[in-house]
């Protein structure tokens, strides 16, 4: 079985699913190397989060399925969209949110959502960037935009949301030279001068020729291991050792040498299953379920967090080190999966305070952003 399997490789896995499970154990252990007590932080460091555009369980219109096989879903209020906003930014300390659009509902809507998202974000010293789904994960495939579409509402974002960045969403490898994306992607540079940012490329996935910088997945490396301990000292299993702190490690240094755009790194709000290992380590990839996914072993984001601001010279003042993110999307999907009800999005949008199977590593993810905040 290959060993680096992303969480890309098994997204399918999650739709549909509903339940509840177990309670998980482990703490830090033999944390051999912590960041500088004050690190010197950039201004443009960012601390952000991947959140739908609607803060909803939707119906999968343009994600899914394609958009002809779905009806438009439900549009968020301004209220719902501010509680958003406000809880990520006050109590997670985030400073920028990718918003995802893959047409849950239609462009103008989404225009009025946007707006309520960019008066949230000034609200709460936030920056919104709207970021959009180009191509469905249905089967067949299929573009949720013309590229009339898509270069209309990047320019329109431009003017009216952020005028500096643009986002676009895929955890799967297929904007490769000569796909359907990398087209359309050829039309918006064309059409709006305005940084594209790649959100969720994948561990040695070549980056588009038209992106400026990336947001990259990093879940089966922090996922693997059932302690801390071993998930930094990796035991040798199946001939090898580079699990856990060595893989994301061997990731981040692909990137640092072998790339000259900025990337920004995943920590990841939930893990697979540590109940039943298919090795005595935790090494194995298990299979993705929202019926049984965990949260991450309780430290290791933050050991994530460290280790990954040391492997770069002068850590968070790196240029090419451009911050921290975190995949709220898949968050929803487990949490609707247990099921939890109400859901992590339904709390977001009613200002609650979330205290689902995943609250521990979320106020684990806010300490961490808080640490780094400016």
């Amino acid at each position: 079985m290959k060993l680096n399997i992303t969480r890309a490789t098994c997204m399918l896995f999650l739709f549909g699913v509903l339940m509840s499970a177990c309670n998980k154990r482990s703490s830090l252990e033999d944390n051999t190397i912590l960041p500088p007590p004050d690190p010197e932080i950039e201004e443009a460091f960012e601390l952000s989060y991947w959140i739908d555009l609607d803060v909803r369980h939707n119906n999968g219109r343009g994600y899914w399925f394609n958009v002809a096989n779905r009806p438009a879903d439900v549009v968020p209020t301004e209220i719902e969209i501010d509680n958003s906003c406000r809880t990520l930014a006050q109590l997670y300390n985030a400073n920028k949110l990718y918003v995802v659009y893959h047409r849950q509902f239609e462009i103008a809507q989404a225009k009025t959502v946007l707006g309520y998202w960019k008066t949230a974000g000034a609200k709460y010293n936030v920056e919104i960037v709207p970021t959009v789904v180009l191509e469905s994960y249905a089967t067949p495939t299929a573009m949720n935009f013309t590229d009339a579409e898509i270069v209309e509402l990047a320019g329109w974002s431009k003017s009216n949301v952020n005028a500096n960045e643009f986002g676009i969403y895929d955890v799967y490898v297929r904007q490769s030279a000569g796909s359907a994306q990398d087209l359309q992607l050829s039309q918006l540079n064309e059409g709006v001068d305005i940084s594209l940012v790649r959100v969720g490329i994948q561990p040695g996935e070549r980056m588009n020729a038209y992106f400026s910088s990336a947001v990259q997945d990093t879940w089966s490396a922090e996922c693997q291991g059932i302690t801390n301990e071993l998930w930094e000292n990796p035991r040798y299993y199946k001939g090898t050792n580079v699990y856990g702190r060595k893989l994301l490690e061997q990731w981040v240094n692909e990137r640092k040498n072998n790339e000259s755009r900025k990337i920004i790194w995943n920590l990841i709000p939930v893990a697979w299953d540590y109940d039943n290992p298919l090795d005595p380590f935790g090494y194995i990839f298990p299979g993705d379920d929202a019926l049984i996914n965990d949260p991450p072993i309780p430290g290791r984001v933050t050991l994530s967090k460290d280790y990954i601001i040391s492997w770069y010279p002068e850590g968070t003042k790196n240029k090419l080190f451009g911050g921290l993110s975190c995949d709220l999307h898949i968050l929803e999907a487990n949490s609707y999966g247990r099921p939890e009800a109400p859901t992590f999005y339904d709390q977001l949008r009613s200002l609650q305070t979330y205290n689902g199977y995943y609250a521990e590593v979320m106020r684990e993810l806010g300490e961490v952003y808080g640490s780094l905040k400016r």
